[in-house]
C-alpha cells in the first residue's frame, strides 16, 4: 500500500528521543493507528499514511518498529506493540545509572 499524497503535500511523522519516555509517543501512536483502523480496516498501519517517518534516539527505535517490513512487505509491528515492547525491554536498553 503506497502512502497517500495529495498534490505537493508530503506527510512526515517525526518522533523525539527520550529513553523510556518512548512509551509516550507509543501510546499516542497506538491510539492514532486504532482510529485509522476503525476508518480503513484492521490492516491499516501508520506507515501507510506517512511519506517519511523518522526519529532520534528512542524515536528511531519507534520508527524502526513502525516501518520494518515483514515477509509480505507490510510493517512488522503495529503501533499497539510499542508500549509492551518498552515495558519488557527498557531495563536492558536504558539501564539506570547507579
Amino acid at each position: 500500500m503506497k502512502a497517500p499524497t495529495y498534490g505537493k503535500l508530503i506527510t512526515i511523522l517525526s518522533i523525539d528521543g527520550g529513553g523510556i519516555r518512548g512509551i509516550i509517543p507509543g501510546t499516542v501512536l497506538a491510539y492514532l493507528e486504532s482510529q485509522l483502523q476503525e476508518l480503513n480496516g484492521k490492516d491499516a498501519r501508520l506507515a501507510d499514511y506517512f511519506d517519511v517517518i523518522a526519529g532520534t534516539s528512542t524515536g528511531g527505535l519507534v520508527t524502526a518498529m513502525l516501518t520494518a517490513p515483514n515477509e509480505n512487505n507490510r510493517p512488522l509491528f503495529a503501533a499497539k506493540d510499542i508500549k509492551p515492547f518498552y515495558l519488557e525491554h527498557s531495563p536492558k536498553i536504558f539501564p539506570q545509572k547507579r
